[in-house]
């Protein structure tokens, strides 16, 4: 059986109804029970109030008379046959004798009977000379005791509420309706951006017209389709970049083999090494890409123990004099004393300053400098690597460490890849990494561990 689909405004919708319904229909029954019972009250305690000021009346008659004989109900009233009430017809009067015996009945129908103990004592006792002659009966003033106008004035009160409850229900629909669309209508473009993106378009954005939680759900959607659209260009610009990586020592490589096979060159050491060393480069290309997609999954192993990198600056520093002093560039290192104990994955932390150095060597011109500077700072060690080459410009040093970036250098011949897997490794250690530069100041590659 197929599940009935209601969407979530109409469910909004029928809950709010149910729970206005039941609301306004407790208040306004309650309201009419209350406002009936209350004017039947005053009336009564009018009534009442009405009967036992004629009290006196019928003892002053019995005192004169001896007796109820030819009592009336004209001996209670104020002598123009009006109850106490003043209203056109009195309240209803019924007299017993001192015997529980019916003398009097303006309802009619028990005169002459006698009432039960339990109905006398609901009476007034009229006493003469200290001694019990009568009960007038308070009771019987209910609705039989209305008059025409009072229950014409009920009748309208209670319209009047029912017609004010129809009127506070529609009134809350019509705002529950104009708030639930409110509500429903950036989810339902929100969704309807959701499919978009699932089908592929990027590009899609919802507009947010609130700060509340939907408003903040749209912003978090529209950050996240940016988000997709920029790694799916970097996605492709990588795929571009590899291919233009690879494309060049394949060349190189299927270049010199098919010459070899041709018979155009001899298969000795001078052809055969340019192949070798393309290959080399692939190798380390690939290796490039495979520590990067390690950092990228948070799976690249790190071997964390305390070392001295001191030493490891003192070595790596080293073993590129060689290089630097071929390209007549000055490398010197200055290590500060009191740094405190480091844990890190020492060769990891090598193929940085690695990177960095090679990085550095590219960019700085003949006659230039390069200084290795480690030292503590603010509980951290600090490790910079400071060249004098061109710089870097204000729009290219925001993104020196993406893959596959390079700016411009007296000898080229990086991957593209080195910044980009220095800044993942340092990552990875829980550090930091950035560049400080000027065009025609040098750049200056500092790492916290």
């Amino acid at each position: 059986m197929s599940r009935l689909r209601i969407s979530l405004f109409w469910k909004l919708m029928l809950t709010f109804m149910a729970v206005v319904l039941v609301a306004v229909g407790v208040v306004a029954l309650v309201a009419r029970q209350s406002t009936t019972s209350e004017f039947h009250r005053l009336r009564q305690g009018e009534s009442q109030t009405g009967a036992s000021g004629q009290g006196p009346r019928l003892a002053a008659y019995y005192a004169e008379n001896g007796s109820w004989d030819g009592v009336s109900p004209s001996v209670a009233t104020d002598g123009r046959g009006q109850g106490q009430g003043g209203r056109g017809s009195g309240p209803p009067l019924r007299l017993a004798d001192a015997d529980g015996r019916m003398v009097l009945d303006t309802t009619g129908g028990q005169v002459g009977q006698y009432l039960s103990a339990s109905e006398l004592a609901q009476g007034e006792a009229i006493v003469v000379d200290g001694q019990q002659v009568g009960v007038l009966l308070l009771s019987g003033y209910g609705a039989a005791s209305l008059s025409q106008a009072e229950q014409d004035f009920l009748e309208r009160v209670q319209k009047a509420l029912t017609i004010g409850a129809a009127a506070a229900i529609g009134a809350a629909l019509l705002l529950g309706f104009l708030l639930f669309r409110g509500i429903t209508a950036p989810l339902r473009r929100l969704a309807q951006a959701t499919v978009a993106v699932a089908g592929g378009d990027l590009s899609v954005q919802v507009p947010v017209q609130s700060g509340d939680e939907i408003g903040q759900l749209g912003q978090a959607f529209n950050l996240m389709t940016s988000d997709l659209a920029h790694a799916d260009q970097l996605r492709r610009d990588m795929t571009a970049d590899i291919a233009h990586e690879l494309r060049t020592p394949l060349t190189v490589i299927q270049g010199n083999l098919e010459a070899i096979l041709d018979g155009v060159y001899p298969a000795n050491a001078e052809h055969l090494e340019p192949v070798l060393h393309k290959t080399h480069l692939l190798r380390r290309l690939v290796e490039d890409l495979r520590t990067l997609a390690l950092a990228d999954a948070g799976e690249l192993t790190l071997h964390v123990s305390e070392m001295d990198l001191a030493g490891l600056v003192r070595r790596v520093v080293k073993g590129f004099e060689v290089q630097a002093q071929a390209a007549g560039i000055e490398l010197t290192s200055q290590i500060s004393p009191g740094l405190p104990t480091v844990e890190a994955d020492a060769s990891r932390v090598e193929q940085v300053l690695g990177v960095l150095l090679d990085n550095a060597l590219r960019h700085t011109p003949g006659g230039g400098q390069i200084n290795v500077h480690l030292r503590p700072m603010n509980g951290e060690v600090w490790l910079s690597v400071r060249d004098t080459g061109q710089g870097i410009p204000p729009k290219a040093l925001a993104r020196v460490f993406e893959r596959f970036y390079q700016s411009a250098s007296p000898r080229p011949g990086g991957s593209g890849l080195g910044l980009a897997i220095a800044h993942a490794i340092v990552t990875a250690h829980g550090g930091r990494i950035w560049a400080d530069s000027a065009p025609g100041r040098g750049t200056t590659m500092t790492l916290t561990l």
